[in-house]
């Protein structure tokens, strides 16, 4: 009995050293885009395709923000080339929702790519 005991406390420690990655090692920051917080991260796969949901908070004084979705596969390597830029506007003190589609199934995981122009 103690044998099963064991074997099943060391599953579970290795079931919780598998974790999954943080907001922040999600997130590539370029620039000083120190006062953008990332307030929440979502993702679900949705009709086989991967759908992120990325929630930003604007501390800065400046309004303009860009960014752009990273889409990676099974294996951590890039499924499609680098997406353009998107700008967006954000106003001091506001929140805005960002939402990124994979342009293939191939993907199975994505970074949020940050950028503030000053």
């Amino acid at each position: 009995m103690n044998k099963y005991l064991a074997i099943l406390l060391i599953a579970l420690a290795l079931a919780a050293c598998s974790s999954t990655p943080s907001m922040k090692d999600m997130t590539v920051r370029m620039g000083d885009t120190d006062s953008i917080q990332i307030t929440d991260m979502r993702s679900l796969v949705r009709n086989g395709v991967l759908t992120a949901q990325v929630t930003i908070l604007n501390e800065s004084k400046s309004n303009l923000v860009s960014y752009r979705f990273k889409w990676l596969g099974k294996n951590g390597m890039a499924v499609t080339d680098e997406e353009a830029w998107k700008p967006v506007t954000v106003g001091k003190g506001q929140t805005t929702v960002i939402m990124g589609i994979a342009p293939t199934p191939d993907a199975t995981d994505f970074r949020f790519e940050l950028n503030q122009y000053k």
